[in-house]
């Protein structure tokens, strides 16, 4: 498997540490789901997809505008 060494500013640090700990997972596969959730949400905004979030009840609570460049 490739090995790639990144440096962080320490608040980025902070939150992967935080969602490590939160999580039950390493730090290593926090930053995997990150890749993969920010691979899928490029994925589908480039199909005309809009990414939302919802209440209990399916109501929007926030529109996230992502911008693919």
């Amino acid at each position: 498997m490739p090995r790639l060494t990144v440096e962080f500013p320490e608040k980025a640090y902070e939150m992967i540490k935080s969602l490590s700990q939160r999580q039950g997972v390493s730090k290593t596969e926090v930053l995997r789901r990150v890749l993969a959730l920010y691979h899928y949400v490029c994925q589908e905004v480039e199909k005309g997809r809009k990414l939302v979030i919802l209440n209990e009840s399916g109501g929007v609570i926030k529109e996230i505008v992502w911008y693919n460049n």
